[in-house]
């Protein structure tokens, strides 16, 4: 009897492994798992990325089948029987919903070994017992494993408030909303931190920044080198100016602001030559509704030489003008 080979059966794995990657897991599971032993080898091969949006069966079963191979996993809902310690290779964990109090005490070394990034979208008292596990120098130092390296928080978690120690080793924070004096802290726990991503608000008086900076005069970050800042303050840079002169080390930054003056932008210059001496990466994003000419801003410093003046247009015919150096 002669056996005509199929086309799809002498494709190279490397054709496989591309198309796979543009397909979900639910689907892979479902219409390409057991088709025959060569293809269900490779699917066993890859990596998972895996996004929890519903509770259905066909969901939990495909999540609880390429388990070991999860590497990228979002919670957008609550799943009480979901156990993270089945998820050993997991490296990227995203949480928009709530965890069980058994959830949250196995994201730790000992079950996560290969986490780098954890995100939480919203914040609650419960999570606050993971931060006990998160900032002890026990998981991070003494066991010598390169543990989580990124944490993403939408507002400073009380535990930094009544921590006098300096916390782990983590070299990436990311905050949705913090003040200057909660950076302060940030800053003054995490000796090593390299890179900072915030979105600063205002919620204090003149006189407390002014108390906050006189008590940080001589402070000095000797590792913090990123920092992305996106000012939603009442003052414009106020509180920018204070931070920077923490940060002689800084060699990147990014700021987004609305409607600086070419005062501010003189200002902005000058601070970050004095206080920013070895910053070589310099970008921005700023919504004018005064249009200042982007020529006198290259005069200002080496680093404003990109900037571009951008019409963005909006929904309606509404359009606004941006000082940028991105390409929009």
């Amino acid at each position: 009897m002669n056996y005509t080979i199929s086309q799809l059966e002498i494709f190279p794995d490397e054709l496989f492994l591309d198309l796979f990657s543009y397909i979900s897991p639910i689907d892979l599971y479902y219409a390409w798992h057991g088709l025959n032993c060569r293809i269900s080898a490779i699917i066993r091969s890859i990596q998972i990325s895996f996004d929890l949006i519903e509770n259905s069966n066909e969901n939990i079963r495909a999540l609880d089948y390429f388990s070991r191979q999860i590497v990228f996993l979002r919670l957008s809902v609550s799943n009480e029987s979901l156990d993270f310690r089945k998820l050993p290779n997991l490296c990227s964990l995203i949480i928009d919903t709530k965890l069980t109090k058994k959830q949250l005490d196995s994201v730790q070394p000992s079950y996560l070994p290969h986490l780098k990034r954890l995100n939480f979208s919203k914040w609650s008292k419960n999570e606050e017992i993971l931060n006990e596990i998160i900032f002890s120098r026990h998981s991070s130092n003494e066991q010598n494993i390169p543990w989580l390296k990124v944490y993403h928080l939408p507002k400073l978690p009380s535990y930094f408030l009544t921590n006098i120690s300096q916390l782990s080793h983590i070299q990436t924070m990311i905050f949705d909303r913090v003040t200057s004096c909660d950076i302060n802290l940030i800053l003054h726990l995490q000796p090593t931190l390299c890179r900072l991503k915030v979105t600063v608000v205002r919620w204090m008086s003149e006189d407390m920044m002014l108390t906050v900076s006189l008590n940080n005069k001589n402070f000095q970050h000797q590792y913090l080198i990123h920092l992305h800042a996106t000012m939603n303050t009442c003052n414009r840079l106020d509180d920018l100016y204070v931070l920077l002169s923490y940060l002689p080390f800084l060699r990147s930054l990014y700021i987004a602001c609305d409607n600086l003056t070419i005062t501010d932008f003189e200002q902005l210059a000058y601070v970050i030559m004095t206080c920013t001496p070895q910053l070589n990466s310099f970008n921005c994003s700023f919504k004018q509704t005064c249009i200042e000419p982007i020529e006198k801003l290259h005069c200002m410093s080496p680093l404003f030489r990109h900037m571009k003046l951008r019409r963005v247009e909006w929904g309606g015919g509404w359009h606004y003008h941006c000082i940028t150096t991105e390409n929009l």
